[in-house]
C-alpha cells in the first residue's frame, strides 16, 4: 500500500509539473499573452464604477495597474503577463474626457510591443475579468498588488462602494 501511494504521489506530481511547464512554454511575452487583438490606436476613457470613476478601455475593459512596477517599465511577464495581460497598442495611444493627455504613455516590453501607460504606470487587464466589472481591485498576486486607477492617474485604494 505504501509504494502504491508513494507511486500515485509520483505520478501526480509528475502531472502537475508537466501541465506547468506546458503553461510555461506557451507564450511567455506580451503579445502572445493575451488574446486581445492589438489595437491600431489604444484609447482610455473614465467611466464609473463601483469604486467610483476609474480607467476602462474603449471597449469596456477596466485596466488595472501593478505595484510591483516601480517604473514605467513592466515587471510582468510569463505566468503574470497570462493572468494580466498589458493593454498594448501599435501606435499613440489617445484618451477619452476627464482624462489627462499628458499622462498618457508608452513603454517598450521585452518582445518589442507598446504597452500603455498612464502616469508611468504601465497598464493591464486581468484575464478572468468581465467585460464592465472590477474584479481583481485590492488582489495581491505575482509578487504585488493590482489596483484600478482614478483619472489623475493615482492608485484607487477604494475597496467597497465609492460612487
Amino acid at each position: 500500500m505504501k509504494g502504491r501511494l508513494t507511486q500515485k504521489h509520483g505520478a501526480f506530481a509528475l502531472a502537475i509539473l508537466v501541465a506547468l511547464a506546458a503553461t510555461l512554454a506557451v507564450g511567455t511575452n506580451g503579445a502572445e499573452a493575451t488574446n486581445r487583438p492589438t489595437p491600431a490606436h489604444a484609447k482610455l476613457i473614465l467611466h464609473k464604477s463601483e469604486f467610483g470613476k476609474v480607467i476602462f478601455d474603449s471597449n469596456g475593459n477596466v485596466v488595472y495597474m501593478f505595484g510591483r512596477d516601480k517604473t514605467a517599465n513592466s515587471t510582468c511577464y510569463g505566468i503574470c503577463a497570462k493572468a494580466w495581460p498589458p493593454l498594448l497598442t501599435k501606435s499613440t495611444p489617445s484618451v477619452g474626457t476627464g482624462l489627462n493627455a499628458n499622462l498618457l504613455g508608452t513603454t517598450k516590453r521585452k518582445d518589442g510591443s507598446l504597452q500603455v501607460t498612464y502616469n508611468h504606470h504601465p497598464l493591464y487587464f486581468y484575464s478572468t475579468d468581465m467585460h464592465g466589472k472590477i474584479m481583481c481591485q485590492h488582489a495581491v498576486m505575482h509578487g504585488g498588488i493590482w489596483l484600478v486607477l482614478k483619472a489623475n492617474g493615482t492608485p484607487n485604494m477604494a475597496k467597497g462602494k465609492h460612487m
